[in-house]
């Protein structure tokens, strides 16, 4: 039954991109500058549809709220990637609206953090609310910044799922493994369309992605509370800081926190790459995204071998930071040096 839906999915997912070629619809716009890094041509941001489809196989699981959710949350995306919705305030109080929604609607709560101040204030339901709707908007939108090289955002949470089958396999976390094999076989489906330029994620894809993904591990941890919720944290490190930290430095320009540039992280690596090494612009690209992500699959092999250990997934965690805020650094000025010569 399972390879029949997944043969289901890819049969869908050709006809789908072929409608949207045909009918000129929900294209990739390469005008925009933080778009140059991926394809000069014009490709089919239907990943997020693609995924949600995927989303069908969990109504056996009786969670019908969060297949709800998420299809709001891609139909927001949608918007945004067909220019119906420019406004980045907008799509963020559209956001917090549905986000909130869904986490009062399906009470959906943290409880022990190992942080006795923390786990105090959220003892207050209104806290614990804002709270859990602050970390799941951080991820959803550092999802959404982090998108722009091919597999790079697909591939990181890929690799999150990985890592959950790998610890449910080993009886170190219990979860639906039925449910969960289908979604990866639809992430590595997607993963291989996206590395060719067959598809990409568009916000909408971006958006589902960090919603469901920030949701399931919330739901994981609070089903197996005797991991560390640093280890929750560390699969999340990336998109996390990336927002914050975009958020900081937008804001040190006096430029929206929500708006697009091309100075995030993997853009600078993107650079560097292909001045300092001649690459062409896939070539460039797809590396770029595999140097990030198995850096990634690294961190999260070892802080899956100690799930348990919160000073562990503590230091994975300042490591990372501290590595990519040196690197950025490093690169933002090469990036500077090469542009003044130029």
């Amino acid at each position: 039954m399972l390879f029949f839906y997944f043969f289901l999915l890819t049969l869908f997912v050709f006809i789908l991109n072929s409608f949207f070629i045909k009918q000129k619809l929900l294209l990739s716009e390469t005008g925009d500058v933080h778009q140059k890094f991926a394809s000069k041509s014009k490709v089919p941001l239907t990943g997020g549809i693609v995924i949600f489809s995927s989303y069908f196989y969990l109504i056996n699981d009786n969670i019908y709220s969060f297949i709800l959710f998420s299809l709001l949350i891609l139909i927001l995306g949608i918007l945004s990637d067909l220019k119906f919705i420019k406004s980045a305030n907008i799509r963020f109080i559209a956001q917090i609206i549905l986000v909130l929604s869904f986490i009062i609607f399906n009470d959906v709560q943290l409880y022990d953090l190992r942080v006795n101040f923390l786990n105090r204030l959220l003892q207050n339901d209104i806290f614990n609310y804002l709270f859990v709707l602050f970390c799941i908007l951080i991820v959803l939108n550092g999802s959404n910044f982090i998108d722009g090289m091919n597999t790079l955002v697909i591939g990181y949470y890929l690799l999150v799922g990985l890592t959950i089958y790998f610890l449910s396999l080993n009886n170190i976390i219990q979860i639906n493994s039925i449910s969960i094999i289908f979604i990866l076989f639809c992430l590595a489906l997607v993963f291989i369309l996206n590395l060719f330029n067959r598809l990409y994620l568009g916000d909408s894809g971006s958006y589902l992605l960090g919603f469901s993904f920030a949701f399931f591990l919330i739901d994981i941890y609070n089903s197996n509370q005797h991991i560390s919720p640093f280890f929750i944290i560390l699969l999340l490190w990336y998109p996390c800081y990336e927002n914050l930290f975009s958020i900081l430095r937008k804001k040190s320009f006096d430029r929206s926190p929500m708006g697009p540039d091309n100075n995030h992280f993997h853009q600078l690596i993107f650079f560097f790459i292909k001045k300092k090494y001649k690459s062409k612009l896939l070539a460039a690209n797809i590396l770029t995204a595999q140097i990030l992500n198995f850096y990634n699959l690294v961190i999260f092999y070892i802080g899956a071998s100690f799930v348990s250990k919160t000073d562990i997934q503590v230091i994975l965690i300042l490591f990372s930071v501290i590595l990519y805020s040196f690197f950025y650094f490093k690169l933002y000025v090469y990036k500077n040096n090469y542009v003044r010569i130029i």
